[in-house]
């Protein structure tokens, strides 16, 4: 809970930071990149811990869609309250208002998780013992995490939100879109907190990113209105359960080491480090590309290429988390 909160402060100084430096905010970057990652690395932390500590394998994809509901629920109303506010004030108005509010929830957040006790975490550090001896399957997860790192770090962080900004054509609009898609999202939530199974996450995880990727080079390729409404459709639901599945198996990973509890936290540090190399990459490949496609053909290319990774991180899960066939048995001399 300690580092929950740390991630609030950081999250709050961030915002802060855009607001003191907005005029000359270009000059702040590594500032403003450094509190970001930090508050993003020490509230994500502090989050995959609780869930760790308060959930049991087989009913974990269950509360994560719950918490999903939850989270969904209070972003709701966000959206397009902020396009509304950024819309109807002159020059930069709405901006200042919508970040001042977050600064204040940020606050709140902060205040609240103060009644809240964690659960003790033992002093003596695990990290090189977690690094050269894992559980089996989470040294083969951490491929995936690297490649899962590489499409969050740009599908999921900014180019869902170019390609949806183009075609809704304006702050309002694309407040109403992500409003309705979050709508979606809460009804996603709750089909799939009532039929989520453990045994299945390979086989969903799946689904979704072939919806995804399907989804998206439609609306790359026809970028309307009418792909626009079925992108809205499609997106959230694959993504809250790619998202979903990705962390229900990471968290399985860590448990499936005998001295779990003692290393957890390790784990949870540890897992950060692929997914930052791969946000990096991502970030580094889609800045490449640019060199090789004129600047009205890179959102769309680029939103296409980058959901194959999910498609093909999908035989590699297989391989790691696959049920040996029933009837086999093994003998111990």
């Amino acid at each position: 809970m300690f580092t929950m909160r740390l991630g609030f402060i950081g999250y709050l100084l961030t915002y802060l930071i855009m607001l003191i430096f907005h005029e000359s905010l270009r000059e702040h970057i590594i500032l403003l990149g450094t509190t970001n990652g930090l508050a993003m690395s020490l509230y994500y932390v502090g989050v995959h811990m609780a869930v760790l500590d308060l959930t049991s394998n087989e009913k974990r994809d269950t509360f994560l869609y719950v918490q999903g509901i939850l989270l969904t629920i209070g972003g709701v109303i966000a959206p397009l309250l902020s396009g509304i506010l950024i819309s109807q004030f002159k020059s930069m108005t709405g901006y200042y208002i919508v970040f001042i509010t977050t600064c204040v929830f940020f606050l709140l957040a902060f205040l609240t998780s103060l009644k809240v006790k964690g659960s003790p975490v033992t002093a003596k550090s695990y990290f090189w013992d977690v690094i050269k001896n894992p559980s089996r399957e989470w040294k083969k997860m951490y491929k995936v995490m690297l490649a899962d790192g590489i499409v969050s770090g740009t599908y999921s962080t900014f180019l869902i939100t170019m390609m949806t900004f183009k075609i809704a054509g304006g702050e309002l609009n694309l407040g109403i879109y992500n409003s309705a898609a979050q709508i979606v999202s809460i009804l996603a939530f709750v089909a799939l907190a009532r039929f989520s199974n453990s045994d299945y996450r390979v086989a969903i995880f799946a689904i979704g990113s072939v919806s995804i990727l399907l989804s998206s080079v439609l609306i790359s390729i026809l970028p309307v209105l009418l792909t626009l409404v079925i992108f809205a459709v499609i997106q959230p639901v694959a993504m809250n359960i790619i998202t979903t599945s990705m962390n229900a198996m990471i968290y399985e990973a860590i448990e499936r080491d005998p001295q779990y509890r003692e290393k957890r936290l390790d784990y949870i540090i540890i897992r950060e480090i692929p997914l930052g190399v791969g946000r990096m990459f991502g970030i580094f490949l889609f800045l490449a590309m640019r060199k090789y496609f004129h600047i009205d053909q890179l959102l769309p290319v680029s939103f296409s290429l980058f959901p194959i990774v999910y498609v093909l991180m999908v035989p590699a899960l297989y391989f790691i988390w696959k049920k040996p066939k029933q009837g086999t048995m093994s003998f111990t001399p």
